[in-house]
């Protein structure tokens, strides 16, 4: 016996339509709405915003040894063109004698020490000139004088001072300061002389 129209139950409703960003009552995704607005070609209409390195400070180093030759400066910079140094000299500070090298420490009040100036115009200038000199140099703030009478006459900067036990230098005998910067270990308390354990309680270390 075939089934009747009556027989046949009707069937349910079809679900809502369904919206372009998911099913109703889903919260539509702004991103995938910013990207139907853009359009096809949204890479190519982009706006393109070019990288701005972070500006640098110009800052006048004060050179005393072999920095002060403008071939060598020129060299270890990569620069161009001959480096422009302007004579100067800085005050309080003496030069003594680190095997071949010259080496800045502390001097008396009133005592100079003569040299040039140049002004650094970038970081990756600064860390060249840091690798030249080691870690046998120390990076120290100084007030420079210029002795050209040029303009400035005299401004605040930088220079590099033996990183090691000056006295220990002067005297002409193993610097253990140095030699543990260098290192970088430090030696036995054992290994150390009365003067340095002395010098040692005096400062607290």
């Amino acid at each position: 016996m075939e089934p009747t129209a009556k027989d046949i139950p009707t069937p349910p409703p079809l679900p809502p339509p369904l919206s372009s960003h998911g099913t109703q009552g889903e919260r539509p995704s702004t991103y995938l709405a910013s990207l139907e607005a853009a359009g096809p070609n949204f890479m190519d209409t982009a706006v393109y915003v070019p990288f701005r390195p972070r500006s640098i400070k110009p800052i006048w180093y004060f050179f005393y040894g072999t920095l002060t030759k403008p071939e060598i400066l020129k060299h270890i910079l990569d620069l161009q063109e001959e480096p422009l140094l302007r004579p100067a000299k800085i005050i309080g500070y003496t030069l003594s004698s680190w095997g071949q090298y010259r080496a800045l420490v502390d001097g008396e009040p009133g005592e100079e020490v003569s040299g040039f100036a140049y002004e650094v115009q970038t970081t990756e200038h600064e860390f060249k000139l840091a690798r030249y000199e080691t870690n046998a140099y120390k990076l120290h703030p100084c007030h420079i004088e210029f002795t050209d009478k040029g303009e400035p006459a005299e401004i605040s900067g930088i220079t590099f001072m033996y990183a090691g036990d000056a006295v220990a230098l002067r005297a002409g005998r193993f610097d253990r300061v140095l030699w543990e910067i260098q290192m970088g270990t430090r030696l036995p308390d054992k290994w150390k002389t009365p003067t340095e354990e002395i010098r040692r309680r005096l400062m607290g270390g």
